[in-house]
């Protein structure tokens, strides 16, 4: 175990950080083992952030931002700029219930689409090598990145800095509508349905409970000129993080890096407040009825992340439920119980509780409430039996083992790394969580069911033909 910890800690991966004078952080991570690099541009920013009344803008925004600037994606911007005033007039009419306008819609949105130029961005990429040009946007973050050879650098620069400050909303009305069927899509898969539904359960007030894809009358309502209050709010060099990882040479690039993004303009952030979720005092039950096999979810808040025990509860988690061997297969699989089943730890950074989750698949003629008694049968076996120490050690080498492997990924090292400096504002902040875990004892372990994990405090989620 403590030779695993030392690997980890003593491994020769070289990190620079820089900032810059408009408030931009600058992460370098040296891997000069190919020629190539991974860019990686990150904002503090996702669907907790939003306000009721305009989420999805987010995923939204995300969307936005693979259509062009002012610069690409189109062959004759001032052109397309007029039309798409006059097109946005239009919708706005059409909002108020004016539907004599409808072809002069479709004429509009006719003539801008031959003055764009589809997905010039990835098309520009691709033509010099790039590869796994893609984002995603979480509740707490939004990242944008590729891999390209180690050459095309200030190619990098030159876009990048350029997409993300002259965003131009292209095609917004009919991007809007690829979202919500996007949304309605994911109403229509029995999971994604009830993922949905365990957090709503367990957050009432917390803005971490809305789905980051947004609701769908939000979506279908929200005007651009909201989204582009969102963007010049959040998307600033103070909430920016950008990260060039591979063979990257920090006195060298950070030259670039400051070429095309040290005109950023700087921005004050906003004044950001997370509403703190109430205390539970009561279980929560909610059945969702739809036509599949049965679901059950069992769940309970815990520590936030960085709390010494959110590290506990992890553990605890992987005792319970990761692998063949775990508790919770013997308990609920091999008594025939249920088909397949999981217990994992979900967290929200450290602006919310995390979220202690069993995930079950149970077995056709079995009722809900025999789950939540064997699940409670298990925890109490723990309460009255503790853990072993095998169980213990066997998690936490097989964490390390996980996360060395995840290291000799240059692209997943790196989001590891925008994850402490985010968050923590240390982008080392690994190592400290290797530390925290290594010396967690079977006693803390415990100490979350006695103190966490309590039937007066759940949140049962369930779902199929029959409650």
């Amino acid at each position: 175990m403590l030779q695993i910890l030392l690997f980890i800690i003593s491994m020769d991966v070289k990190i620079t950080k820089k900032t810059l004078n408009n408030g931009l952080r600058v992460i370098f991570v040296e891997d000069h083992s190919l020629p190539v690099f991974t860019g990686i541009v990150q904002f503090d920013v996702g669907g907790a952030y939003e306000r009721l009344g305009i989420t999805g803008v987010s995923h939204l925004l995300e969307h936005m931002l693979f259509k062009g600037t002012r610069r690409l994606g189109t062959i004759d911007f001032k052109k397309e700029e007029e039309l798409t005033k006059k097109l946005w007039e239009y919708y706005e009419k059409k909002s108020k219930g004016d539907t004599t306008i409808i072809k002069e819609i479709e004429k509009i949105e006719e003539e801008i689409k031959k003055l764009v130029i589809s997905e010039e961005i990835w098309k520009i990429y691709s033509m010099h090598g790039g590869e796994m040009m893609n984002a995603s946007t979480g509740k707490l973050s939004t990242q944008y990145y590729v891999v390209l050879p180690s050459n095309k650098k200030e190619l990098w620069a030159k876009i990048e800095s350029d997409r993300f400050q002259n965003l131009f909303l292209r095609e917004f009305y009919s991007e809007r509508d690829v979202v919500n069927e996007e949304r309605r899509m994911g109403e229509g898969r029995p999971e994604e349905l009830f993922w949905d539904n365990i957090i709503l359960t367990a957050y009432t007030v917390s803005s971490v409970r809305n789905p980051v894809i947004g609701w769908e009358t939000d979506i279908m309502n929200i005007k651009p000129e909201e989204v582009l209050e969102y963007y010049r709010n959040y998307y600033i060099p103070e909430r920016c993080i950008i990260l060039l990882g591979g063979d990257v040479y920090p006195d060298k690039d950070i030259k670039l890096v400051e070429k095309y993004f040290g005109k950023w303009e700087k921005r004050k952030s906003p004044i950001i407040r997370f509403t703190e979720e109430l205390e539970q005092k009561t279980e929560r039950r909610n059945h969702i009825y739809f036509d599949c096999s049965p679901l059950y979810s069992i769940s309970f808040l815990t520590p936030k992340l960085g709390e010494r025990e959110y590290y506990a509860a992890f553990l605890l988690s992987n005792i319970l439920g990761y692998g063949e061997s775990s508790l919770l297969k013997k308990y609920l699989v091999d008594k025939g119980i249920a088909t397949e089943v999981s217990c994992f730890l979900q967290d929200n950074e450290n602006k919310a509780p995390s979220l202690f989750i069993f995930y079950i698949y149970p077995k056709e003629n079995i009722s809900f409430d025999r789950i939540t008694d064997e699940i409670f049968s298990l925890l109490d076996s723990l309460k009255k039996n503790g853990i072993s120490d095998e169980d213990l050690k066997k998690v936490k080498i097989r964490y390390k083992k996980r996360t060395i492997e995840r290291m000799k990924n240059i692209l997943w090292f790196s989001f590891g790394i925008l994850r402490g400096e985010r968050i923590f504002g240390d982008p080392e902040y690994y190592k400290k969580e290797f530390e925290i875990i290594d010396s967690i004892k079977k006693e803390e372990c415990l100490n979350i069911i006695e103190k966490y994990l309590v039937k007066d405090r759940s949140n049962i989620v369930t779902m199929g033909r029959n409650r």
